[in-house]
């Protein structure tokens, strides 16, 4: 496999050397880089990154290999966010269904309020507020179940 320099006629400054832990895999020593004229050396960098609460498996290890112990400190608070995190996706999923049952029994005391008045009205003749009582409990039932979510 051919590297960019040697694409483009240069010769290769990475040596190959022996490949400890410690040492970047790919990467020239410092005695080579400085040898080589200005105009050649190239700047390298490395960067990693990763999304969650773990680190990649080859990356695992190294925490523990720096740090004794932080492996599984790092285990540790993944379970802990993940706990929590389904504690309080299941907070906001009962809270939600009692706004949703509170929601339903103020609509039917309402509903019940508006026909009672409706009916009261309509014994002592006032039919006209009667038909507007009714009339909007009928529609706002009816509206009610014709909803699509």
């Amino acid at each position: 496999m051919q590297t960019k320099r040697q694409k483009r006629g240069r010769p290769d400054a990475n040596p190959p050397e022996e490949k400890t832990a410690a040492s970047a895999p790919n990467l020239p020593s410092k005695a080579v880089l400085d040898a080589l004229p200005e105009s050649v050396r190239i700047a390298v960098v490395e960067a990693a990154s990763f999304s969650g609460p773990l680190p990649p498996p080859s990356m695992y290890g190294e925490y523990d290999r720096v740090l004794p112990g932080s492996a599984e400190r790092i285990l540790s608070m993944a379970e802990k966010e993940q706990g929590h995190r389904i504690a309080s996706e299941q907070t906001a999923l009962s809270a939600s269904v009692q706004n949703s049952k509170l929601g339903q029994w103020f609509g039917f005391a309402i509903a019940v309020i508006c026909i009672g008045a409706g009916a009261f009205l309509a014994m002592n003749g006032q039919t006209v507020a009667a038909c507007i009582a009714l009339g909007a409990s009928a529609i706002g039932l009816v509206g009610r179940f014709l909803e699509t979510r």
